[in-house]
């Protein structure tokens, strides 16, 4: 996946901003590199800082959801910049984890993609505040990770019975 994006400093010169993941985290900004890695193990979450000409440019990275904030406002969206770590408690890091570690075991591989995907929406309410819903969409996942255990146990018991 390749974003690209360009600002004017107050200087007016353009600057090139261009994120690109796939073998490696990188952000490349007028063409000097920087090596990025994820925050967490699960989910891709990348907030990382570079001033330029005493721009203050932030690349926020959670799962596939990327925007670079100028300043403390976002580009694409206009939102104020809310640093992810600061504003993600603890425990919903644990259940990022949870629902990674558990959904593999119950699951294999596709209970880990399904978790991971939760896991950006937990973290993603959590930086918004709505803690509610991080409690929600958990409970969606354990709904989830359970039918989808139950529907492969009996597969698995009615090929055997054959």
């Amino acid at each position: 996946m390749k974003k690209s994006w360009s600002f004017t400093d107050t200087y007016g010169k353009e600057h090139s901003i261009e994120y690109k993941n796939g073998f490696g985290l990188k952000l490349i900004v007028d063409g000097t590199a920087y090596k990025l890695k994820s925050q967490n193990w699960f989910v891709n979450v990348i907030d990382y800082s570079v001033e330029i000409a005493g721009t203050d440019l932030r690349l926020v990275a959670i799962g596939n959801k990327v925007d670079v904030a100028i300043n403390g406002v976002y580009i694409g969206s206009g939102e104020p910049y809310v640093p992810i770590q600061a504003n993600t408690p603890s425990w919903v890091w644990v259940l990022v984890g949870i629902s990674a570690v558990v959904g593999g075991l119950l699951n294999s591989a596709l209970g880990v993609v399904i978790g991971i995907a939760f896991g950006t929406f937990y973290i993603n309410y959590a930086i918004t505040r709505k803690n509610g819903m991080v409690i929600a969409c958990f409970a969606v996942w354990v709904v989830v990770q359970t039918i989808l255990g139950y529907l492969a146990y009996t597969l698995s018991a009615a090929i055997n019975y054959m």
